[in-house]
């Protein structure tokens, strides 16, 4: 009898102990505060969320149903390869934004048969993390970090309704409120401060 195999954790990689990366923004050169933010090179981080991939992430919808059946019949076989081609980032938001990140690429899901209005991240699959708790950790990371900027490109929308779309600009603008760049306004690091 075959025994399952266990998906194998990556050990995660400690962030180098530099306190300034969190902050490096602030520490640019006055001259650089009144340059548009997209004449600026910001590091980011492609599916942001990743890290919160595992053995319990289901296949998105938008996958291929062979991918999807192929998974659900195999899936102690397929599953960790799944896994190892969806995970592009090992470091949590938070770490990320310690370690220097400004540029957010979320891609953003609705889980079909999920009556709540709950949101997740999504690349191949759908992560454990919620959308609204990843949001409040960057407002709280914010609020300790009021001379840094971050952008978030929210994308992808899968099985996403009207309703749920209105809910996600709602989570931002009540998370964010204030701290939003106002329409028809160049950002620039002194008009974010």
């Amino acid at each position: 009898m075959r025994q399952k195999r266990k998906t194998k954790k990556r050990a995660k990689k400690p962030i180098p102990p530099c306190h300034e990366l969190a902050y490096w923004m602030s520490h640019l050169p006055e001259c650089l505060w009144t340059i548009p933010l997209f004449n600026l090179s910001l590091p980011g981080s492609h599916d942001a969320v990743t890290y919160s991939l595992d053995e319990t992430s289901t296949v998105s919808v938008n996958e291929s149903k062979l991918l999807e059946l192929m998974d659900k019949h195999m899936h102690w076989i397929i599953h960790p390869i799944i896994l190892r081609w969806c995970i592009t980032q090992e470091l949590t938001v938070l770490e990320q934004l310690d370690a220097g990140i400004r540029y957010f690429d979320f891609r953003i899901a609705h889980k079909p048969d999920d009556p709540s209005m709950t949101l997740h991240f999504v690349h191949m699959l759908y992560t454990t993390a919620v959308v609204e708790d990843v949001l409040w950790d960057i407002l709280r990371w914010l609020k300790s970090h009021p001379c840094e900027v971050i952008i978030l490109a929210f994308r992808n929308f899968d099985g996403l309704e009207e309703e749920h779309h209105r809910h996600l600009v709602f989570c931002i603008k009540k998370i964010f409120c204030c701290r939003l760049c106002p329409r028809n306004v160049v950002p620039t690091l002194q008009r974010m401060w």
